[in-house]
């Protein structure tokens, strides 16, 4: 599990994720990190580099582009091994309308993009 955060100063949720896997599991579980550097500048900022991502696959601004931006810039420097099966988990209704006969982005409709 890989846990992305998009608040910046959300470094207290590792010990709160830690405690909440002891209580279900006995134990904290050593296959996960936060990672607290794609929060860009804040909640509901953005940087041209995030403004292009999210123009460019029509994402949520607020939390998953930033999600997802870490994801793949993370997957480019090496992060992941090759083959690593990542799962992006967003919750919510998007604030952002897909068209209802668009082109899947390639976050959403299940097949890799990169295969395309």
């Amino acid at each position: 599990m890989c846990i992305r955060d998009r608040l910046k100063g959300a470094g207290f949720l590792a010990g709160e994720v830690a405690r909440l896997q002891r209580e279900a599991y006995g134990r904290a579980w050593s296959n996960w990190e936060l990672n607290l550097d794609y929060h860009f500048g804040g909640y509901a900022r953005t940087t041209p580099a995030l403004e292009e991502f999210i123009g460019k696959y029509r994402v949520e601004r607020i939390y998953v582009a930033k999600m997802l931006y870490g994801i793949l810039d993370l997957a480019r420097h090496g992060a992941f091994a090759p083959g690593t099966r990542i799962v992006a988990v967003i919750t919510g209704q998007p604030s952002t309308p897909v068209d209802k006969w668009a082109a899947p982005t390639g976050f959403d409709s299940g097949e890799p993009r990169w295969r395309r």
